[in-house]
């Protein structure tokens, strides 16, 4: 009994020593590519697109209970360094009245933020007046189904053209 509780107490000792060695070149390296959670997130400057005039608008789905038509325009979708998919979103209402927004979704932790809104007469867009991240909330169908298309997981997906393909795959 005495041997077994030394050679654990022996063991431990050993495993600490080699921990604490200072020696992470394989932790390191296997996690080279991750993010790094220590430095603080920083948005990259969102320049807003020229106005749509000929979009490429792929529908999708909000779910069972969404009366709108819902669309992405796919040339306006883009993945930016610091981890923000960015697009133009369409909500045409049953009435027709098409209401058209340059939002932005950080993958990462479920949050969205609205750039700007499209005035369809004057094609031009008018700039958010609070345009604050924010996240998903359960009831907002629309946003959840973009999440659920844009974002792999936690991650945009590999690129703008990955996405629409995507996209098409699954309206």
């Amino acid at each position: 009994m005495k041997k077994t509780l030394l050679s654990l107490a022996l063991a431990t000792l050993t495993a600490t020593a080699i921990a604490d060695s200072g020696n992470d070149a394989h932790f390191k390296r296997a996690t080279a590519n991750s993010v790094d959670d220590d430095a603080p997130w920083v948005e990259q400057a969102a320049v807003l697109p020229v106005y749509p005039l000929a979009p490429e608008w792929l529908d999708f789905s909000g779910g069972n209970l969404e009366r709108n038509r819902l669309a992405l325009d796919g040339k306006s979708i883009t993945l930016g360094q610091d981890g923000v998919v960015r697009y133009s979103l369409r909500v045409l209402t049953p009435g027709g009245v098409a209401n058209i927004s340059r939002e932005g979704l950080r993958c990462q932790t479920q949050d969205v933020r609205s750039y700007a809104f499209a005035d369809t007469v004057a094609q031009r867009w008018i700039e958010s007046m609070k345009p604050l991240w924010r996240p998903i909330r359960r009831e907002d169908t629309v946003r959840r189904a973009l999440k659920d298309l844009l974002c792999d997981g936690g991650t945009p997906r590999r690129s703008a053209e990955a996405t629409i393909e995507y996209i098409r795959k699954h309206p």
